[in-house]
């Protein structure tokens, strides 16, 4: 019976993900395609005729912004890279005063802070512009990046690896007269690989794919991310959409995700599995 349950357990997994891997798979084939062959029917999943120079047309050609995919490419990584390094610096620090250190509201504070996850991002718009827009970081991608350097949730989950260090190194520290930001770089943060791990990937695939905010923030067009570039970038005229180009693209726009995430799998999945087994 036990193996049944698991062998219908994998039956179930194995039909989603071949599920889940179909617009990808197609994405993938119409990336190879010619114009003509990518919207038939029946779906021709091997293409009739390869055209791999779709890449470099799509990635290096400009199009109507006199702009290619590999300018905004290289803006996305700029703003994902520096916002995941803020990310893990910040919420590491941060997360370490409110799990090793009592004071007075600590909770209250820690709570206040998890609870704008709760809040919708569109309910939020108006008042973060007005703060980027007093800073005068309007057009601009560090206003992409400083809004979500820090967040409350970043905090939360460094905070809940933070718990797990054995506050008897620190204490160690202290007596052989360490400062605090000595004792958090030199000993609590190499302790976090799994929470580094975790918080990276999570904030670069957040920034990656950010598109509203971008949206609301950029006006020139040289500032374009990645999926605002997308939206501009796969149409070939007034009436007429270069879908080739376009699978093209998106397919190029999946590649570094999926290597930061590749080069980060096994610490991110030891976090995931350390995190889920914490108790407060």
């Amino acid at each position: 019976m036990a193996h049944a349950k698991r062998a219908l357990k994998y039956l179930v997994l194995g039909l989603y993900c071949v599920i889940t891997l179909i617009p990808f798979l197609w994405m993938i084939s119409a990336s190879f395609k010619r114009p003509q062959d990518v919207l038939t029917v029946p779906i021709q999943w091997i293409p009739a005729v390869w055209q791999p120079q779709n890449y470099r047309q799509a990635l290096f050609e400009p199009r109507f912004t006199g702009y290619s995919i590999a300018d905004f490419m290289g803006n996305s990584l700029f703003v994902a890279v520096i916002t995941s390094l803020l990310s893990v610096f910040l919420s590491t620090f941060i997360g370490y005063g409110f799990a090793k250190f009592r004071f007075r509201g600590r909770d209250a504070l820690l709570w206040g802070m998890l609870s704008t996850t709760l809040l919708p991002f569109s309910s939020v718009v108006i008042p973060l512009y007005l703060i980027v827009r007093a800073l005068g970081l309007i057009d601009s991608l560090w206003a992409l990046i400083i809004p979500f350097a820090i967040t409350g949730q970043s905090i939360f989950l460094a905070r809940q690896f933070i718990i797990t260090v054995p506050s008897e190194l620190m204490d160690a520290a202290r007596v052989d007269g360490a400062g605090e930001f000595h004792i958090f770089w030199r000993i609590v943060f190499p302790l976090l690989g799994p929470a580094v791990a975790t918080l990276g990937i999570m904030t670069f695939l957040f920034s990656w794919n950010l598109f509203l905010w971008p949206l609301v923030v950029l006006s020139s067009q040289r500032q374009f991310t990645l999926p605002l570039g997308l939206s501009l970038m796969g149409l070939g005229s007034t009436f007429l959409v270069d879908y080739h180009l376009w699978m093209a693209a998106s397919t190029l726009a999946v590649l570094p995700p999926l290597v930061f995430f590749l080069l980060l799998q096994r610490p991110y999945l030891r976090g995931l599995e350390t995190l889920s087994g914490l108790k407060e």
